[in-house]
């Protein structure tokens, strides 16, 4: 695998209306900072004006895709990894919290958090972010799902331009509506929010995660609306078999041995369903936060990949 020497990467942060009324936070790191995009977007004298600045896509673009109720800041430790590589190759990588989720608006409207509904969103970031010949884009947990619909709605020439696709702890098949618990109440679920969010940590990490990282993992968990938690996991729809197969580009598969969100069979599975076109990798004494748990080898093993796939 090629080396590169340690470089880092500038950040530009955002909130835009990605969608008519739909306000999300939009985080993109590359080897320039743009002056329009430090300014917030109300501050802009117009918001397609921002929104065309913003997004630079340079020699070519990683788009990443966060799981439920979960936020960009989750690959930030991965993406600072790959910093080398994307500098040597001039690649933009570009992320956002869905809507509801981390900084992104959270309207209290169950038909706002809509599988349709945030999956326009996620075709709109593309849209924007895609470069015309380079794109990779990498999904955790259900938003592997997400990515994969993205990649069957795309045109046969946007589908061309997406050299590969990574699935970071994803699953075949995967449950509809979330956990039963999502049927209680919101004022329910808002007593219940504290022990559901140790409960998630403790299954997300290995039991060899440091206190650092679990503590910071609970924060953000206990950063959400349980109102909006609810809303968005009674409407999850994840990718059904046919949707699987019918990715035909390179993809590969990630997988943390000791995963117990989604266990490891679940991975395999979606392996087998994609066939030879995916590859399929375990990574040992991790758990389902993959690019927290060691963003150094995930790194490695996504550069090896992306390498293979740009040859």
């Amino acid at each position: 695998m090629a080396t590169y020497p340690k470089a880092q990467l500038a950040i530009n942060t955002t909130t835009l209306p990605i969608r008519p009324g739909r306000n999300i936070h939009i985080k993109q790191w590359n080897n320039t900072v743009s002056e329009d995009a430090a300014v917030p977007a109300t501050q802009h004298a117009s918001r397609r004006a921002s929104l065309r600045t913003f997004f630079n896509p340079l020699g070519g673009t990683l788009l990443f895709v966060h799981g439920s109720c979960a936020s960009v800041d989750q690959f930030e430790s991965l993406i600072n990894e790959l910093g080398p590589f994307l500098k040597k190759k001039n690649f933009m990588a570009e992320g956002f919290d869905a809507y509801g989720c981390g900084q992104s608006d959270k309207p209290k409207e169950k038909e706002a958090y809509a599988e349709e509904e945030l999956q326009e969103d996620l075709k709109a970031v593309f849209s924007k972010a895609k470069h015309p010949t380079t794109n990779f884009i990498i999904g955790h947990s259900y938003g592997t799902s997400q990515v994969i619909k993205l990649y069957n709605s795309l045109s046969s020439e946007e589908q061309r331009c997406v050299k590969g696709i990574v699935l970071l702890s994803g699953s075949l098949p995967g449950t509809n509506g979330g956990h039963p618990i999502f049927i209680l109440p919101s004022m329910i679920l808002d007593l219940l929010q504290g022990w559901m969010s140790s409960n998630f940590r403790k299954a997300a990490f290995h039991p060899k995660a440091s206190e650092e990282l679990l503590a910071l993992a609970e924060a953000r968990s206990n950063q959400n609306p349980m109102y909006m938690c609810k809303y968005f996991y009674e409407q999850t729809k994840w990718a059904t078999f046919e949707e699987v197969k019918a990715v035909n580009c390179k993809a590969l598969i990630v997988h943390g041995d000791s995963d117990r969100i989604l266990n490891i069979e679940a991975g395999r599975r979606l392996h087998s369903a994609m066939g030879a076109k995916a590859s399929f990798k375990v990574m040992e004494e991790v758990s389902h936060q993959v690019m927290e748990e060691d963003p150094v080898k995930l790194a490695e093993i996504l550069v090896e990949f992306m390498t293979e796939c740009l040859k």
